[in-house]
Parts: structure tokens; sequence; C-alpha cells
């Protein structure tokens, strides 16, 4: 089969003689077209539609041998589009031509515009951009005003930049990322912590809780009410954050985080920034654990057991404080031979249970 090429691809009408006719037509008059990829060689075994400008298909299928494509009138119409795979043609056929004989159906139509499938695509993709464009200035716009208000509702993390550029929040970003990424490296260098060494501490051990009962009914509550920054829960939460409890900070961060960026504003976006600088700064042990789940899956170097590299670092943050990888830690831990590691799992296990009401 042929492929069509832009700009070189030729629509040329058949001189045919009518098609009631023709042993192979259809039963409703009409033509036939014949389609070239290159002078003198005809388009054939191509798909095509043809249709009214306004979307109605009239036929479809395959070019023939001969390169031919059959199409017909729709009463009241004039405008029309015939696509193949690579090829757009935008024909003006008025009523009269329909009833003409094939050979002045030719002269009757207008070709008003032909487009290669490919430009037609790029296009759109430029038009998606500029749309794409438009939004994100309208987001910074929109930056620029929270920004100097600084009222939102974690405005008590402290102000933002007055404007918002990719530079200098991916800078920002990328900074925090990786004073992360290099302590945990530096951590599992030789070995990784030492499971047999894990003690349980309470939350008001870490660092301030107050308004505790507030993140215990977040994280306890349904998927769904976890899954909307608003309403009583969140307010609580939020309230708790800014009272200073470490423990709510972390939920805000999570909640944040787990948001697709593209339903994030922007001032939300340098908000989980700051509570990643925060969170760091205080050696929240949470934040050590969701960093770990984006650690590429290679094996580990612990020599008691075969643990990859990103459970390594779950390990890490489970004895930074992290209830959420004693958890997870705690019930792999339990089923080692070595009877020290699997205390040790059986004390994270209830230290985490002590200290976090269970997700749903």
């Amino acid at each position: 089969m042929l492929k069509l090429l832009p700009k070189k691809t030729l629509l040329t009408l058949s001189l045919l003689s009518p098609l009631s006719h023709a042993a192979d037509a259809p039963a409703t008059a009409g033509h036939y077209l014949t389609l070239y990829a290159v002078p003198g060689v005809p388009q054939d075994d191509d798909p095509y539609t043809w249709s009214t400008a306004g979307g109605k298909q009239l036929t479809k299928g395959v070019t023939k041998a001969d390169g031919r494509a059959y199409v017909k009138g729709e009463e009241g119409e004039e405008n029309y589009i015939l696509k193949t795979v690579s090829m757009r043609w935008q024909l003006k056929v008025p009523a009269e031509c329909w009833q003409g004989a094939p050979d002045a159906f030719q002269q009757c139509m207008q070709l008003a515009k032909t487009t290669s499938r490919y430009d037609e695509e790029q296009d759109a993709l430029k038009l998606a951009e500029q749309q794409k464009d438009v939004k994100m200035q309208a987001k910074i716009a929109a930056y620029a005003v929270a920004a100097r208000a600084n009222d939102d509702a974690l405005a008590w993390l402290g102000r933002v930049p007055s404007s918002w550029t990719l530079e200098s929040y991916g800078t920002r970003l990328l900074r925090i990322g990786d004073k992360i990424a290099k302590q945990i490296g530096n951590a599992l260098k030789d070995g990784g912590p030492d499971a047999r060494q894990f003690v349980c501490r309470a939350p008001a051990e870490y660092g301030p809780v107050p308004d505790q009962a507030a993140v215990d009914a977040w994280i306890s509550a349904p998927r769904a009410v976890r899954s909307v920054r608003s309403g009583p829960a969140w307010d609580a939460l939020v309230a708790a954050g800014e009272k200073g409890n470490w423990m709510a900070r972390l939920e805000l961060y999570y909640t944040l985080s787990s948001v697709n960026v593209s339903e994030l504003s922007l001032l939300e976006q340098y908000r989980i920034v700051q509570l990643m600088e925060w969170l760091h700064k205080k050696q929240v042990g949470g934040l050590y654990g969701y960093f770990s789940a984006g650690i590429p899956v290679t094996p580990g170097n612990l020599p008691s057991s075969t643990w990859r590299m990103q459970d390594q670092a779950s390990l890490y943050a489970a004895m930074l404080g992290s209830y959420d990888d004693q958890n997870t830690r705690g019930r792999v831990l339990q089923a080692e031979s070595d009877t020290a590691l699997a205390e040790a799992g059986n004390k994270m296990l209830a230290c985490a249970k002590a200290a976090l009401p269970q997700r749903h």
C-alpha cells in the first residue's frame, strides 16, 4: 500500500460513465474520485471517508486498485470533506454537479482546501500549546494576587516570592529534593540503619502536637473526605498545623503532594515546597518515607536480607519516626529468621499502632 505524501498526493476525478452503469457501483447514484500517490500512480488500498463539512459521514471504504473512492451528495449540502490516512480535502460541490455527467463533474466541483493530516495534527498541537500558555498566564496572574494578599489557609507558612517563574520555583524545589535524596543516600552507604536499634517514641517526643485529635480524625477519615481540601476535617487539620503540630504539617504535605499538579494552583505548589523545607529542617521521618517510594527498585546492601534499596530507605524513615513506615517495615521484619530483627518488627508495629490511627 502506497503511503500518501503531503503536498505530493493528488486528487483527480475519474471520467467514468454514470455509476448506475458500472458493475461495481452502489445503488445510490454518485461519482468516483480517483486518488493518486504520485502522478500516474493510483492510491491503492487506502481507507477513506466522505462527509459533509458538518461531520455527517456519507460514505467510507478503501480505494480500489485504480485509486477510486466513491462519493455521493447530501440534499441541501454543498460543502464536503474527503479524508484519507494522511490527507484532508475540503470540496464545494453544488447540487447541480451531482445531476450532470461524470465528465462535467470535475469542472463543476471546486477544491477549496487541501491539508495533510500531519499538518492538521500539528495545528491541533499548536492550538493546544497556545491554550495551555493562556491558562498558565492566568495561573501566574492569580499567583501574583494571592502572593500579595498572603491570606490563604496556609499563609502561616510564610510569604512566597511576589512573582512566579518556572526557574525560581524549579530551583527551590530541586534544592530541597536534592537535600533529602542526599541524606537518604548517605544513610544507606554502609548498609543502612540497623533495625535492632529501633526505639519507639511517641509523637510528642518528636515535637509539639497541639490539637492532635484533629490529626487523628483526619487520618482515620474515609478516603473520600481526605481527597477534598475543604470542610471541617480539613480546616481542623490546617488549624493544628498552624499551631505547630508536626504530624498535621506532614499530613498537609501528604495531601497536597498526592494531588495531580495540574489541579494545584501555583501558590499551593509553593506551599508544598515550604512544607518540605520545614519537615526536612525538623527531620520528620514521614518526609523521607514519602521520598523512599520514588527510589528506583535496585538490590539493597543489607547483609541480613535481600531488601531492595527502596525498602532500606523506608526502614531509615521508620527509624526516624515515620509511623507509616514502621507499619510496613515492621510486618516484613516480623518474618525474619533473625530473632532480634523479628522482635524489632514487633516493636515497630506496636509503636505505630499506638501513635497512628488506621488509615482507610
